[in-house]
This record gives structure tokens, sequence and C-alpha cells, in this order.
């Protein structure tokens, strides 16, 4: 008889929190695919915790070297021919284009166009110790405390989605009939 699929064995494998309840679902009706993964660092590649930036396609989206698309996540910028589209671009760019960034996982992970959706954070002094993405999460619309501060090791390091609402170049997004994610009211003081 197959041994039993905790949420502790998949903690262990290092599977983000959010992912959990779905996969034990998923076993407990009988999927078994998750008994076959023997090394989930080979799947990091879904959800990287860092990487460096290859390309930037507008003010609050780029792709990865690897080829990981992400979108800023609660924050928009400018659509193609608005005011300041060109600049957010180029702004973002000036941040992060051929740097390394690390991406911290909320609520919401990725889009409807198949986009990881991440808060971005550059000029760390060491790797971040993030809290956990479902970290927020206490019912489909209710949330915990949000933050305020950066996380340890990246103390002087900064948010690339809140520079870029200081610099006017995008605007907080509030998620309708959604919780709260983990620096929402941060980028609604600016």
């Amino acid at each position: 008889m197959a041994k039993k699929l905790t949420a502790k064995d998949l903690f262990k494998k290092k599977i983000p929190g959010v992912l959990i309840p779905g996969l034990l679902l998923a076993s407990l009706l009988g999927w078994k695919g998750i008994n076959g993964i023997k090394n989930y660092d080979a799947y990091k590649s879904l959800f990287p915790s860092s990487g460096v930036v290859e390309t930037i396609e507008d003010g609050d989206t780029f792709t990865l070297k690897g080829g990981v698309k992400v979108r800023l996540l609660g924050v928009n910028s400018p659509d193609r021919g608005q005011k300041n589209y060109d600049l957010a671009g180029v702004t973002l760019s000036s941040m992060v284009k051929n740097k390394k960034i690390y991406l911290e996982y909320d609520r919401y992970q990725d889009d409807k166009f198949g986009r990881v959706l991440a808060w971005i954070w550059i000029d760390c002094e060491s790797s971040p110790k993030f809290l956990p993405a479902d970290y927020m999460y206490k019912s489909d619309n209710e949330s915990n405390t949000g933050l305020k501060d950066n996380p340890e090791g990246c103390k002087k390091g900064r948010l690339v989605n809140e520079e870029l609402v200081k610099a006017k170049l995008a605007v907080p997004v509030v998620y309708k009939d959604r919780g709260e994610l983990k620096y929402q009211k941060r980028l609604q003081s600016f």
C-alpha cells in the first residue's frame, strides 16, 4: 500500500503552500502524480525564487532568462498608446534588465495569460526570506494584516512595484472581490 500523502510531506519537498490543498485533494481523488516527484527543485522553474531579467515587454511585464514571463503584482502601468507608456518601460528596464531580481509570491501567483505574478525585489543584501505565498489568506476575501517592512535579507533593497508607483508610472491595483495582497496597503500610501 502506498504511503498516505500529507501536507508535511509536501512542505518537505518545498512545494508552495498555496498549491498544497489542491495537490492533497487531487491525491484523495486518485491522482498519483505527486508521488512521482522525486526532486521538486526540478519544478521550481515554473515559479522561480530569483532570476535575471532578459527582456522588457512594457512597464509592468518582463521575461526572465529561461523564458518565464513575469507580471508585477498589485500594480498597473500605462497601456500602449497611453501617456507614459514608453517611460514606464524604460524605467522598469533601467531597474531590472540584465540584473538579478527576487520574486516574492502572494495569494495570486499567475494570470489568465500564463504570466507569473510577483512582487519584485532588487538590490538585496542576500537572498530574501519571504513569508509564505499563502500568508495573507484567511478566506477567499478576508486577509491577515498586510506587510509594511522589507523582508529579511532585503532590508536595504527596493520593491520594484512600489518604485514605479512612487514615480507615478504605475497605479496600485485592488482586485475587486478578492483578498488583500501582502503589500497592497503599502502601495496605496503613495
